[in-house]
């Protein structure tokens, strides 16, 4: 699996001069929710038309368009929020619910893996686990036919994935997924077997456009890893990292005093690690949870101040 995971990074690495880079400055930022509740993760569909974006805790999920209109909720479950993900073809996202039962006196945890359309339509893909680990959900187009890939949700008894669902992308890529918790960081290749490319603390893993690296958290520094789990490099203290390209990182430093967040911003850095600059510097907003559109050329952020979901020109 090494071998073929260095191969499509070799294949696809490309030098950052060969991408322009962005400059690192945000023109005109609009707040794009005006309501009470609050809001995080938000993350435009691979298309870039839409952004869908879930309740502080990651309750409910929503979706709107990329200018803010037609904002609605696609679905009430508890816990949906937490990593969802677009499919390919930006018509549907793959979430898991939580849900309680009884056994006996004991109350015990279960989730199950759906799928919901933008109108609010939902499939149930699994039956109820207790315990699921989301990794990256994706789809593969076929021409007019979307078939599902489960191959990377990794729950504990396999019997609860419909292996009549199971198919192979046609994308090198498009079956990479992702396991990651306190132990480490894992690749999930098509056949549903893992490979661990970073030991240790690791979380918000987020592969590159290209295929070839991965970004994520350990602990409190921000990464990036081959798919083979060469060349790790530490680019700088922070959370919640997005591509720009294949050539950038926009993050968030934020900072808390143990209860709640004082402050926090948003960052660029090159891959290299080179030019970190601060690309946000308000004084009335703590911008956090960023995502970068397909193009680079829009970013959407959440304000931990108000909990609204707001959205810039990132230049």
């Amino acid at each position: 699996m090494k071998q073929i995971l260095g191969l499509i990074a070799l294949m696809f690495c490309l030098p950052m001069s060969a991408q322009h880079l962005k400059e690192g400055r945000l023109e005109g930022v609009v707040q794009l929710t005006h309501d009470n509740a609050r809001y995080e993760a938000p993350q435009f569909s691979p298309n870039g038309q839409f952004i869908a974006f879930t309740n502080y805790g990651y309750d409910n999920l929503y979706v709107m368009n990329a200018d803010g209109s037609n904002q609605h909720r696609i679905s009430d479950k508890k816990g949906v929020g937490f990593r969802f993900q677009w499919s390919i073809d930006s018509r549907e996202i793959i979430g898991t619910d939580i849900s309680y039962t009884f056994v006996g006196n004991k109350r015990q945890r279960r989730q199950a893996a759906w799928a919901f359309t933008l109108d609010g339509n939902s499939q149930r893909l699994t039956r109820d686990a207790t315990r699921m680990k989301p990794a990256t959900w994706r789809y593969s187009a076929n021409g007019q036919r979307r078939v599902l890939s489960l191959d990377a949700i990794a729950i504990e008894r396999q019997e609860f994935v419909p292996q009549a669902m199971v198919t192979r992308a046609a994308e090198p890529t498009a079956n990479i997924g992702f396991i990651c918790d306190p132990q480490g960081l894992w690749v999930v290749d098509p056949s549903g077997n893992k490979s661990l490319i970073n030991a240790g603390p690791s979380f918000c893993p987020v592969l590159s456009p290209d295929g070839s690296c991965v970004t994520f958290n350990h602990l409190n520094d921000v990464c990036i890893i081959n798919i083979d789990g060469s060349n790790k490099r530490i680019l700088d203290r922070g959370f919640n990292p997005t591509w720009v390209g294949n050539t950038q990182i926009v993050y968030e430093k934020s900072t808390d005093d143990g209860h709640t967040y004082t402050s926090s911003d948003l960052f660029i850095i090159n891959a290299d690690g080179s030019n970190p600059r601060n690309i946000t510097n308000s004084s009335n907003l703590m911008e956090m949870c960023p995502s970068v559109s397909p193009d680079g050329s829009m970013i959407v952020f959440t304000n931990f101040s108000n909990g609204q979901v707001y959205c810039a020109s990132l230049k």
